[in-house]
């Protein structure tokens, strides 16, 4: 009984840092620059819709404030790798 109110503490404080951490992303058009570097990260469709718009968020920030494409894709694909442990 004590280890399931510690595991739902600590579920509920995970939740409440990721909230905190993570910025909303609203649904938007992104330019295709951002596409063709989502087609390039394994698995990115797989990740759910939220971190997935949070993705595009961080490669459309990166693209604009002009770092190299070879860059962004592969601190994306980091990005994207992260987000997969959090499911």
């Amino acid at each position: 009984m004590m280890d399931e109110i510690i595991l739902k503490n600590a579920i509920n404080r995970i939740i409440e840092l990721e909230t905190m951490l993570l910025i909303p992303v609203e649904n938007t058009v992104w330019p295709k620059e951002v596409e063709m570097v989502i087609t390039q990260i394994d698995n990115a469709e797989n990740l759910p819709e939220c971190h997935q718009k949070r993705l595009r968020h961080h490669i459309n920030r990166m693209w604009l404030e002009g770092i190299p494409m070879p860059t962004v894709t592969s601190v994306a694909k980091v990005l994207a790798n992260t987000l997969g442990h959090y499911q």
